[in-house]
């Protein structure tokens, strides 16, 4: 995938690829449920090298749904607060981005009633 992405990229995208979600390790310590892989694939030649390098049998494969959502989600966060250089500034960019949000979900419900032909300052009681 990354030549892929270089390659149609023309070489101009300024792009750091990272293995998150499933390591080699994940693979090699035979805990994520496996299933065999297609060797007709277009992309098994390439699979195959990868595997062989990585010490992987090229022979079974994992899928990210394989990990469980907390340790997905906890590995996600880890990498990208790595990647942080000012976490103050990180949370208070975080918290304007869910006023934000909290902000348009206030307007939704607005014209929604609005589109019903309600007042926009009526309560629920109607409803």
């Amino acid at each position: 995938m990354v030549e892929r992405m270089e390659r149609y990229g023309n070489s101009e995208l300024d792009l750091d690829f990272r293995q998150i979600a499933i390591t080699a390790d994940d693979v090699r310590s035979g805990r994520l449920t496996t299933h065999d892989v297609n060797t007709r694939d277009v992309n098994f030649a390439r699979y195959r090298e990868e595997c062989l390098r990585e010490g992987i049998d090229p022979h079974i494969s994992v899928e990210v749904e394989a990990l469980r959502p907390g340790l997905l989600r906890e590995r996600l966060a880890a990498e990208i607060e790595g990647l942080v250089d000012d976490v103050r500034q990180w949370n208070i960019e975080f918290r304007a981005e869910d006023a934000e949000r909290e902000l348009l979900r206030a307007l939704q419900g607005v014209a929604r009633k609005i589109v019903r032909g309600q007042s926009a300052t009526e309560d629920d009681q109607g409803e």
